[in-house]
């Protein structure tokens, strides 16, 4: 843990130094599109070929730096331009003109490894197909094998607007005998056709790299080098500082180490004991600032206490979002639950039953969605995007193919699940709600904190006693019971809580025409269920599997340990 600690301060330093510099040269040359593919050798060695769609502008040749290679060594570099072979320059001259740069590559040995040089040639449109190989990218672990490889550095390069790649090997590989992991990135990376692909979701910028790590569990090389970690311990070095859950294992500590942790747990003591009073001091501040009470006092305040009336009516349900998390109710598939039944209430989706199976047959019930992708970037446009997305151009969504799109893209529902909390917020500070209010320490440390105005201090609890009343049907009188369009309303709001299909149960229990009367059916809570579940299972599924190495979303931190380089651009 001390060691992480240390790292995290030294990071931080890097972090702030970084930012003090001012931004790089702004290129005119683009890439618009960079492919990679590797060929992995039983050796270890790998064959890459690099697909750059370029427009260029300015300079007199493009250059790959490789200058953290570990022991390992580049051959066969070779450069063609639209299909035609560039010519070998031995002695490459990097201050030669444009002119005597057209049509040749070279390499440049430097001190920390080499560049891959070719000349521009004319201006204009060009498609360079790059092609090198570079010894032992996987290498011996001491309980395995692995490659983790920076193919490419954002930093001061020319930076592609897409972004794809594939690695192959001597056998197939799959979740069940390799795990990957993709880092300093936006994108996903997962198994095909017994490979390994990946792309970007965006442009890539000057903070990104795309790094690779590889385990293969059944060691199906003869690598030519080795490297003294343990799968864990690569693992666990690689995951510091990005998105992906950290292993259990820590790197063993030598005895110097341990010397060193003993001083700087001195310091950290007493930095401790200085942090400690600074908090104490900071939470006198923020109770008297009266911040939002906790979801447990919420609720103890609120016993026995009923509101009968929908909570809020000024806007979307997703204006309260903030407010429902701060009660621990409001997940972001209790709101998709949601507006499943309020798309089915206004006929935008339908569910019908198809029959499947060629031999065995059996019904499955599908989504049928009544209209394509809806203009907007409000919530509720967003999440439908996404189930059209995943229905596809027959706009009919099956509740397998639902789970494997949010597995594959959890991602985008994790942003979506983040701006559905900070716009909720930016609502209730607006409306009135929420008062953000400044605090300082010892008049150097300012934060804000969020406290209850006496409008959302009501919202808060009414939505507390709303719960209460869905809870308690001996409230619910023979006048209440007939308001059925009013109850489907209530329906709505109840699977925000995640309670949809029992307070329905209940609702006939005291108004058996209540479904008969109802714009919804049994069939209807169970099939929504079911596709929110599936939406649940793939989303959680899918975040739980990139972390594990079974493909998934990438991470735009992490990636330590690799070798490789990428870096370059054009000069």
């Amino acid at each position: 843990m001390m060691k992480k600690w240390l790292k995290g301060i030294l990071l931080a330093g890097a972090i702030i130094a970084l930012g003090s510099i001012s931004q790089g040269p702004v290129y005119a040359n683009t890439m618009q599109s960079l492919d990679y593919h590797v060929e992995l050798q039983s050796d270890g060695s790998g064959i890459v070929t690099e697909t750059r769609q370029m427009n260029l502008t300015e300079d007199t040749e493009i250059y790959i730096v490789m200058d953290n290679l570990g022991g390992s060594d580049i051959s066969d570099f070779k450069v063609s331009d639209f299909g035609v072979p560039l010519s070998f320059e031995p002695k490459w001259n990097i201050h030669a003109s444009r002119s005597e740069k057209s049509g040749k590559y070279g390499i440049v040995t430097t001190d920390k490894g080499y560049e891959l040089c070719w000349g521009i040639g004319e201006y204009g449109d060009h498609e360079y197909t790059v092609t090198y190989t570079i010894s032992g990218m996987v290498r011996q672990l001491k309980d395995g094998q692995a490659m983790n490889w920076k193919f490419f550095d954002g930093a001061g390069n020319i930076n592609p607007a897409s972004l794809t790649l594939t690695i192959d090997g001597p056998k197939p590989m799959s979740v069940e005998n390799t795990k990957i992991w993709g880092f300093g990135f936006n994108g996903e990376i997962h198994f095909e056709n017994s490979m390994v692909a990946g792309a970007s979701s965006g442009p890539l910028s000057d903070t990104n790299y795309v790094t690779i790590l590889m385990q293969f569990m059944d060691s199906p090389f003869q690598p030519v080098l080795s490297l003294d970690k343990t799968m864990a311990e690569q693992e666990t070095i690689a995951k510091e500082g990005s998105d992906y859950q950290p292993t259990q294992e820590e790197e063993p500590t030598s005895f110097v180490d341990k010397i060193f942790a003993a001083f700087v747990g001195l310091v950290v003591f007493f930095s401790f004991v200085l942090m400690a009073i600074g908090l104490m001091f900071r939470q006198k501040a923020i109770q008297r600032a009266k911040p939002l009470m906790s979801a447990k006092d919420r609720r103890k305040l609120n016993k026995d206490q009923y509101f009968r009336e929908i909570p809020y009516t000024e806007g979307p349900m997703a204006d309260i979002a903030y407010m429902l998390e701060k009660i621990d109710r409001g997940k972001i598939e209790n709101y998709f639950n949601a507006l499943l039944l309020k798309w089915l209430k206004e006929e935008h989706i339908d569910h019908i039953t198809e029959e499947k199976g060629l031999i065995i047959k059996r019904n499955e019930s599908v989504l049928q969605l009544n209209r394509g992708q809806v203009e907007g970037d409000d919530f509720e446009n967003r999440l439908w995007n996404m189930m059209q997305s995943a229905a596809g151009e027959d706009n009919r969504l099956e509740e397998k193919e639902f789970t494997k799109w949010a597995k594959k893209n959890y991602k985008k529902i994790d942003e979506l699940g983040q701006d559905l909390g900070n716009d909720s917020e930016a609502v209730m500070i607006k409306k009135g709600y929420l008062d953000p209010k400044e605090i300082t320490v010892f008049k150097l440390f300012t934060s804000v904190v969020l406290s209850s105005t006496d409008l959302g201090e009501k919202l808060s609890n009414h939505l507390v006693q709303f719960e209460n009343y869905l809870k308690d049907f001996s409230l619910v009188n023979e006048r209440e019971a007939k308001e059925v369009f009013l109850w489907d309303e209530l329906l709505i709001w109840a699977s925000l809580y995640g309670i949809a299909k029992e307070v329905a149960q209940q609702f006939e229990k005291l108004y058996p025409q209540y479904m008969q009367e109802s714009q919804f059916t049994y069939a209807d809570f169970y099939v929504m269920t079911m596709f929110t579940n599936s939406f649940a299972s793939g989303y959680h599924s899918g975040q739980s599997a990139a972390s594990r190495g079974a493909g998934g979303g990438t991470s735009l931190g992490g990636g330590g340990g690799s070798f490789g380089g990428g870096g370059g651009g054009s000069r």
